[in-house]
């Protein structure tokens, strides 16, 4: 007599799991199968499925938990990853400058300087610049730096272009924005030109530098984009600042208390105007140094504080 395999649990599982790899055995091998009639093989088989089918229905919600348990891993180190990147890192810092204020505005007032991250400081300014008609591909955004002043809570940005001769300035105050293009570059006998011009290529603010970074031919100008911005930048701090004397320095005298940005620039500047006597330190951004320059008078007005 030929072989028959038993038809136990064992020899169920065998034929079923022939059966749904679809792997069919030869004819050869047909004696070895559980000799049971089709009506309890389908019978068999309909359980089996139906058990399968409630085993994957429990497994599916566990599958879905680990997933998103991963899925939440992933994301944890993503958002830790960009942490590190979204931070501003120093790129020069003189501390002793917050308690060493020089009078003279062609001093270096510079006394932190960061270069900003992939963070949300960082996408407003782009916003700004935008705005403003810029191409974000001129832009090299990776280099933005912030600057701040030991003489002003002005704070200043700068965003260098894919003309090395051009910089973008961005002067921040009170949640206000003035967007402007620095031009820097060399000159005739050997000087250095700078022009700082708002976007509707206006200027406001140049001058030149010999090979001893002393100043000359220094120029301002009158340009109504800077006039309204001064006066809005004034109006807010007027509403901001207490009404006590000493601490708005009613009783003493500076350029700042000049009527216009204008005119509070051409107050700081007199002793430099022509006379090729001032001499700029520059440290380690020279156009933005100079650029530094023109915030000193954001915010002027009589009633402001020196």
């Amino acid at each position: 007599m030929p072989l028959v395999q038993r038809c136990d649990a064992a020899g169920l599982r065998t034929i079923l799991n022939n059966f749904f790899t679809s792997k069919r055995r030869s004819a050869g091998h047909s004696a070895h199968i559980c000799a049971f009639r089709p009506a309890l093989i389908s019978s068999n088989q309909n359980l089996l499925v139906m058990k399968m089918k409630r085993k994957c229905l429990v497994l599916l919600p566990l599958a879905g938990v680990i997933l998103f348990f991963v899925a939440g891993c992933n994301k944890d180190e993503e958002t830790q990853g960009s942490g590190k990147e979204s931070s501003n890192s120093l790129v020069y810092e003189d501390v002793s400058l917050m308690d060493q204020i020089s009078p003279y505005f062609y001093d270096n007032h510079i006394y932190r300087i960061e270069l900003l991250g992939a963070n949300q400081e960082r996408e407003k300014i782009v916003r700004e610049v935008l705005a403003n008609g810029i191409e974000e591909g001129s832009l090299m955004i990776e280099e933005a730096q912030k600057f701040f002043f030991n003489h002003t809570q002005v704070i200043m940005y700068s965003i260098p272009t894919l003309d090395p001769e051009q910089t973008l300035i961005l002067y921040e105050s009170k949640g206000l924005y003035q967007v402007s293009m620095a031009h820097y570059g060399p000159a005739q006998g050997g000087q250095m030109s700078f022009a700082l011009k708002t976007m509707d290529d206006h200027d406001y603010f140049s001058l030149k530098l010999d090979d001893q970074n002393r100043i000359g031919d220094l120029r301002v100008y009158e340009n109504e984009e800077v006039k309204s911005f001064n006066r809005a930048v004034y109006s807010i701090s007027l509403k901001e600042e207490s009404q006590d004397e000493t601490l708005k320095g009613s009783s003493a005298d500076c350029c700042r208390k000049e009527g216009s940005w204008r005119s509070c620039m051409n107050c700081t500047v007199d002793d430099c105007g022509s006379s090729w006597l001032c001499k700029v330190v520059a440290i380690v951004a020279p156009a933005e140094l100079i650029a530094g320059f023109a915030a000193s008078c954001i915010g002027s007005g009589p009633d402001s504080r020196c």
